[in-house]
C-alpha cells in the first residue's frame, strides 16, 4: 500500500508547453519561457510573430545563462537625479548616463549617444588598452631578459679582469 501511494506522488515527466503532449522536450524559448518539443520548436518559428525569438537546446541553458549573467543590465539603470526613470543616453559632455527628463532639463543641447552603443565602445576601448598593456609587459620582459643577460656578461667580465688584477698583485708581491 505504501509503495503505491508514493508512486502516485512520484514525479510525472513534463510535457511540452505548446501542445501539452510530447514528453520529449527538447528545446526552451527564451522569451515565452516555454519548453518545447522538436516538433513545436519548427513550429514556434514559423509563427510571425514569434519568429525572432530566441530558442536554445535545453542542454544550452546553464551556458547561456551563465553568458547573459556576464553581461551587466545597462537597460535597467536607475537614474541618480530622478526617481522611478532608468537611464537611457549617454551624455558624451559631461560624460555621465542620463534619463529622458535629465535629457529634457540639462542635456538637450549636448552630444548624446545610446547606452548600448557607449558600453561597445568602452568595452572596446578597455579590450584595446588591456591588449596595448600586455604588449608593454612583453617587452619589458624582453628588456628585463636582455639585461639579465648583459649583467651576466658583465659580471663575468668583471670577475675575470678582477682575477688579472689579483694574479699582477701576487707577481708584484712575490
Amino acid at each position: 500500500m505504501a509503495l503505491s501511494n508514493s508512486l502516485q506522488s512520484g514525479q510525472a515527466p513534463m510535457l511540452c508547453q505548446m501542445c501539452e503532449e510530447s514528453n520529449e522536450i527538447k528545446w526552451k524559448c527564451l522569451q515565452c519561457d516555454f519548453l518545447l518539443c522538436t516538433k513545436c520548436q519548427q513550429l514556434h518559428q514559423k509563427v510571425k510573430s514569434t519568429d525572432q525569438h530566441i530558442i536554445i537546446d535545453i542542454k544550452d541553458i546553464t551556458t547561456y545563462q551563465q553568458e547573459v549573467n556576464d553581461q551587466p543590465d545597462i537597460i535597467n539603470i536607475p537614474c541618480s537625479v530622478h526617481n522611478g526613470q532608468n537611464c537611457c543616453q549617454f551624455c558624451k559632455t559631461c560624460e555621465e548616463i542620463i534619463c529622458s527628463l535629465c535629457f529634457l532639463q540639462a542635456h538637450n543641447t549636448h552630444d548624446m549617444i545610446g547606452l548600448a552603443k557607449e558600453y561597445e565602445l568602452t568595452l572596446e576601448a578597455v579590450n584595446n588598452f588591456h591588449t596595448e598593456v600586455e604588449e608593454n609587459i612583453l617587452q619589458i620582459e624582453k628588456g628585463l631578459s636582455k639585461l639579465d643577460i648583459r649583467k651576466t656578461s658583465e659580471e663575468s667580465l668583471y670577475e675575470s679582469e678582477k682575477q688579472k688584477i689579483l694574479n699582477r698583485e701576487r707577481t708584484f708581491k712575490e
